[in-house]
């Protein structure tokens, strides 16, 4: 007797593991910038362009952005900054990792500290994490049915389950030009630049992901000015559909701000450019009748099971209980000071914070991915000593319940003996005990629910312990013979 089956797509997370790195460079001065006096301010930005998982181990390419805002002992230039771009390859071991798996890496600058070697050379120090997380992509083999049924009661049940439609990255580019307004001088050259996403607002359609948003450019060339660039676009997706569930992680990539001439010729435009990269996840819930227990009553079924193993997603920042959540927000803040010998200063404010995100109740073997975006930060002069920072962080957290389920696989044919009939009584009057039901009780004693409901009225589910019941053995074709 076959079996019917139909697969469903699952991910299963398989490990999660962080490796740090170290990274020692020398960065030159480039011959068109002065010599570098003093350090004002640096940053580095990590980007991954490549992930390739391999048996056993990962490989992993991108590059490490480092800038650097300094003093100069040149009078007519006495700000300046560069810029150097460091190649990342990276082998690293990644136990029980397969070629098929799909891997997600995040990376976290955990220390930059830049050094003056020389007025023409300065040695860059980082330390970098990088957060990885491989899954298995795997169709799970779900028992629906058998193919024939003549003579066969089969019992179903419909849990509850996910599927996952789409897991995969894309990027958005955008690309917007914006102006200096009348009044501030022509611009001579970008010092120091701040591009932040805000708002970011994703959603899913057929054939399609809509995404709406804002970029905020703070530009520093001795004067200061800032521009909140709305954007609304499109990115085609042919898994995409209305009804799905979307996990899906936004990430400002690589971005430039470089001075256009106006309509008049003069420097004073800005054209933005910048990448969304996009971590895109979507789920389907759907409840599917499965084939749990079957049986018949002119042979015996002697059947074969096996599990399946699959994650059910169960809440996205939905509410009952809590996880309580601290953090750090690292804030630099570049400023113009009193001294002419130093005008532009920085300083480092580091924020804490604790956030309680509420959620429902979940088991010890549940888990829970949580995610941390800072979606805004400003400044405010309160006076010349004191500097209110004011940050918006949104805290995301998506939970999932690993599910186990055993499948019927094969089912064996086996004809009764004549003693085996026998032993089942024609005609049966049965008590109810504690924890049966109207299946267990027909498959015991050979008849069927519908027999059942026929001899003994208003019979219903749940049964009430020491309720009487009248059984008519259903083996008539057998009992002939």
């Amino acid at each position: 007797m076959k079996v019917e089956k139909k697969a469903v797509r699952s991910g299963i997370l398989k490990l999660e593991k962080n490796v740090q790195i170290t990274l020692d460079e020398d960065m030159n001065v480039p011959d068109t910038r002065p010599d570098v006096e003093k350090i004002i301010e640096s940053r580095g930005e990590v980007h991954i362009d490549e992930i390739e998982v391999l048996t056993d181990r990962m490989r992993l390419r991108g590059n490490f952005l480092v800038q650097i805002l300094y003093l100069s002992t040149d009078k007519e230039q006495q700000i300046s900054c560069m810029e150097h771009e460091f190649s990342i390859e990276e082998f690293m071991n990644v136990e029980s990792a397969e070629s098929s798996d799909i891997a997600k890496v995040t990376a976290d600058l955990e220390d930059l500290t830049i050094s003056i070697i020389n007025s023409r050379k300065c040695g860059v120090r980082s330390v970098i994490y990088f957060h990885i997380a491989i899954s298995e992509m795997k169709f799970v083999e779900c028992t629906t049915g058998i193919e024939k049924k003549e003579n066969v009661q089969c019992l179903y049940e419909s849990p509850s389950m996910t599927e996952i439609i789409m897991n995969k990255k894309d990027i958005q580019r955008i690309k917007a030009s914006v102006s200096l307004p009348a009044g501030k001088p022509n611009i001579k050259e970008i010092l120091w630049n701040s591009m932040q996403l805000r708002d970011v607002d994703i959603r899913m359609m057929e054939n399609k992901l809509s995404i709406r948003g804002g970029l905020f450019l703070g530009s520093e060339s001795l004067q200061y000015y800032d521009w909140e660039i709305p954007f609304t676009n499109e990115l085609d997706c042919a898994d995409s559909r209305e009804n799905l569930i979307g996990n899906i992680a936004v990430m400002l990539g690589n971005h430039q701000a470089v001075i256009k001439p106006d309509i008049d010729g003069e420097p004073r435009d800005v054209e933005i450019e910048a990448v969304l990269e996009l971590d895109l996840k979507a789920y389907r819930e759907f409840k599917m009748p499965l084939l749990k227990d079957m049986y018949a009553n002119d042979r015996k079924l002697k059947l074969k099971t096996s599990p399946i193993t699959f994650e059910n997603l169960i809440f996205q920042n939905n509410a009952k209980q809590g996880i309580a959540t601290e953090g750090l927000i690292f804030c630099k803040v570049l400023y113009i000071a009193g001294d002419d010998t130093a005008p532009i200063q920085s300083k480092e404010i580091v924020i804490p914070f604790e956030y309680l995100v509420e959620i429902p109740e979940v088991a010890e073997t549940d888990r829970c991915e949580i995610r941390g975006v800072l979606e805004q930060i400003g400044g405010y002069v309160v006076d010349s000593n004191e500097l209110e920072i004011r940050a918006v962080a949104g805290i995301y957290v998506t939970g999932f319940s690993p599910q186990t389920m055993y499948m019927i696989d094969e089912v064996e044919e086996i004809p009764y003996s004549e003693e085996e009939i026998s032993r089942i009584p024609s005609i049966t009057g049965y008590i109810v005990k504690s924890g049966d039901t109207l299946w267990n009780i027909a498959k015991h004693y050979g008849t069927t629910i519908e027999k059942m409901k026929q001899y003994n009225e208003n019979l219903t589910e749940p049964l009430e312990t020491g309720q009487k019941l009248f059984l008519l053995k259903e083996m008539e074709s057998l009992i002939g013979e």
